[in-house]
């Protein structure tokens, strides 16, 4: 019953949701929203979906946007049973400890950045909103050092010029004292 409420209430809103199986094991859950319901997002509305528990082990979702197609609701796969063992006094252990799921390497996570909503390539500029956010809204920058880094870049280029001056005399000092050298 739940499922079916949670079903309803995506297609009122227009959105979509399936499931199929992965080739590596798991299900991807798969969320379709139409253009429509696209641009309530750039307005700010939120979609949310609730993922139902015949979904099975979902370990990726994607979203796609496109008109109304049937997106398949694949059965997941049986759970495997860990057979416990026996010894020989017809004891029984606990079933082995699982094997560690090693995360797909063709997912790349997103490490503290927040999803955000890109700009179709073929939007025409009537579609973008009118009104953005006006400058006094936005929050006040620290001030930034540029003069403290401007004396530090003359700084530094007069310390590399002196080393060099410095370097300089060294060497033709050298030269003096072996052509006095050579002349004796």
């Amino acid at each position: 019953m739940g499922t079916i409420m949670v079903c309803l209430a995506a297609a009122i809103l227009g959105v979509d949701v399936g499931w199929r199986r992965l080739p590596d094991g798991g299900m991807e859950y798969i969320i379709q929203i139409e253009p429509q319901t696209l641009e309530a997002l750039r307005a700010g509305e939120a979609i949310r979906s609730d993922v139902p528990a015949e979904a099975g082990d979902i370990r990726s979702y994607r979203i796609e946007v496109g008109s109304k197609k049937k997106l398949t609701r694949d059965k997941p796969a049986a759970p495997r049973t860990i057979p416990r063992q026996k010894t020989m006094a017809n004891e029984v252990l606990p079933p082995a400890a699982p094997q560690r799921l090693a995360p797909d390497p063709a997912v790349k996570p997103l490490r503290g950045q927040p999803a955000t909503f890109v700009e179709p390539s073929g939007a025409s500029p009537a579609d973008k909103p009118a009104a953005q956010a006006p400058a006094a809204a936005l929050p006040e920058q620290p001030a930034k050092p540029w003069l403290a880094l401007t004396f530090a870049l003359f700084g530094l280029f007069a310390s590399l010029g002196g080393n060099f001056y410095l370097g300089w005399i060294a060497w033709d000092m050298r030269k003096r004292c072996q052509t006095l050298l050579s002349a004796v």
